[in-house]
């Protein structure tokens, strides 16, 4: 029981780390913050942080009231949620910016704006469509209390952690060089594609019993 708890804990904080792809986002992070005071660098990590740790547990608990409401089925949301995250994840293979997820038009309101941190760093860059299908999966997955108290700890802390490499992308790029976290994203894509997979598979298994215990009856 202890051992299923700690792989259970482990695997959601990796899977929503690579989702939440930190290092790719940084990269955008840097472009819209040139210039920007640290102490204004800080702010926005913060708020960022805070968004996107509200948008997943959100999400996370209203997800049953959405597959209920429109009458979906888990498998059938796996299915969908793993090809979304499977694009995702190829996208971070490809090396491809984080900053295509938004046009050029919302970008330029973004910087006259001058409040990036609820719109577009935590929607969509870091809780987008892939990371809200991912915590409403994991969050289906789950019936204890304390699963689900495991799971929302995981979604603070891959929060927390994405705020923290926001708020140090600039040493990074610094020190590293833009090239060194694009190798990351890379192997974060490489990740995300294989957990995006596993959903598909699952779905696809639950469905195929699905049919054949439907098929067994009818039969």
């Amino acid at each position: 029981m202890a051992m299923e708890i700690l792989r259970f804990s482990i695997e959601s904080l990796i899977g929503l780390v690579v989702i939440l792809n930190p290092f790719g986002a940084a990269l955008l992070f840097v472009s819209l913050t040139q210039g920007e005071s640290d102490e204004e660098q800080k702010k926005l990590a913060k708020r960022t942080t805070f968004a996107v740790i509200v948008t997943l547990i959100l999400f996370m608990f209203l997800g049953q009231l959405i597959f209920s409401l429109f009458s979906i089925t888990l498998d059938a949301f796996r299915i969908a949620g793993g090809i979304l995250l499977f694009g995702m994840g190829m996208a971070m293979l490809r090396g491809q910016h984080p900053k295509s997820r938004i046009t050029e038009k919302e970008r330029a309101e973004v910087i006259e704006r001058e409040d990036i941190s609820i719109i577009p760093m935590a929607i969509p860059i870091l809780s987008g469509p892939g990371a809200i299908a991912t915590a409403m999966v994991y969050r289906a997955n789950v019936n204890s209390w304390l699963q689900i108290a495991i799971l929302t700890l995981a979604v603070i802390l891959a929060a927390l952690f994405s705020g923290f490499i926001l708020r140090n992308a600039h040493k990074m790029v610094d020190r590293f060089g833009k090239t060194a976290l694009r190798i990351v994203t890379r192997i974060m894509g490489l990740i995300a594609t294989t957990i995006a997979v596993q959903f598909i598979i699952t779905g696809i298994k639950g469905i195929l019993g699905e049919l054949i215990t439907t098929y067994h009856i009818l039969g």
